[in-house]
């Protein structure tokens, strides 16, 4: 009788309950690093300034002070990530923290930013004109060009409204999918196979497993999903709970001014990080490990366990 195949995330579950103080160095090694990257716009949020700009767009400044980091810094530190990951399930992979490496897997990181660019590119170009028009020109101006985009599809503020929320969905829906479309790539073995070689076994990989690739995605979502809502109801608490206008477009305006500086107090922001520790980071590692499992090249995903 032929032994039932295991799934990736029972695979995952097992790597995590076998090998957690391992596991947690790694979590814990990949949360100093994004917090590295991400430290000018740490910076900005609290102290509410960006040395020598205009503080009203602080926080803008910092995320785009923090991009360039989180190409030099986190990107190529997840292709060490999925090696170490790969390692812990018993695949060969170097994982080394060395100059060698670095430059390998920093050359996979650019690679795989320039092959995402077509599907990054839109929201990013949403972000920035949607920043600009509710942030830069003036209240009137930002009222004007909401009421233009809802012209378009013969409405006024509301169909403005509903519009750029639906541009912003879509765009980030697109980026995501340029996002999953590579993540195969970080689960090869660069520094063995160099980076060309490396994106073809990735995409090979991708259409041989693709249904277990799917399968694996939608568990993680399942997994997030608590975690997500919990953030999402936090921030609207808050945004209700500021007086409101009656109007949709004032209030509207008003949460987007609160969402685009950051400006939450001190009791949102503890209640974000207590739902981030409590739903979202005990869950990661597990998610992680799980999609080691069926991206890593002579991992299970191969027969779909």
């Amino acid at each position: 009788m032929q032994k039932q195949a295991v799934s990736p995330h029972r695979r995952g579950w097992n790597v995590y309950t076998g090998h957690f103080a391992s596991v947690l160095v790694l979590v814990l090694f990949q949360l100093l690093l994004r917090a590295l990257a991400f430290a000018p716009l740490l910076y900005t949020i609290f102290t509410g300034v960006f040395p020598g700009l205009d503080p009203e767009h602080a926080p803008a400044f910092g995320l785009l002070a923090s991009l360039p980091l989180y190409v030099l810094i986190v990107m190529p530190f997840r292709f060490q990530a999925a090696a170490r990951m790969a390692a812990l399930h018993g695949q060969f992979a170097d994982h080394s923290v060395n100059g060698r490496n670095y430059l390998s897997w920093l050359r996979a990181a650019l690679y795989r930013l320039f092959r995402m660019l077509p599907f990054l590119l839109p929201f990013s170009a949403f972000l920035v004109l949607f920043y600009y028009y509710m942030r830069v020109p003036g209240f009137n101006e930002s009222l004007l060009a909401i009421e233009t985009a809802g012209k378009l599809i013969g409405g006024d503020y509301p169909a403005g409204i509903a519009l750029i929320t639906l541009a912003g969905i879509l765009t980030a829906a697109l980026a995501i999918l340029g996002w999953r479309r590579s993540l195969s790539f970080e689960h090869q073995r660069v520094p063995e196979l160099g980076v060309h070689k490396a994106w073809r076994e990735g995409r090979s990989l991708d259409r041989r497993r693709r249904r277990h690739i799917g399968k694996t995605f939608r568990i993680n979502a399942l997994l997030a999903l608590p975690a997500f809502a919990g953030v999402m109801y936090v921030i609207a608490a808050h945004l209700l709970s500021q007086k409101q206008s009656g109007m949709l477009i004032f209030d509207f305006l008003k949460a987007v001014s609160v969402l685009l500086t950051l400006s939450f107090p001190t009791e949102t922001v503890l209640l974000l990080l207590a739902v981030t520790a409590v739903l979202w980071l005990p869950l990661l590692p597990w998610r992680k490990l799980a999609l080691s499992a069926v991206l890593t090249p002579t991992g299970a995903g191969e027969t779909g366990k």
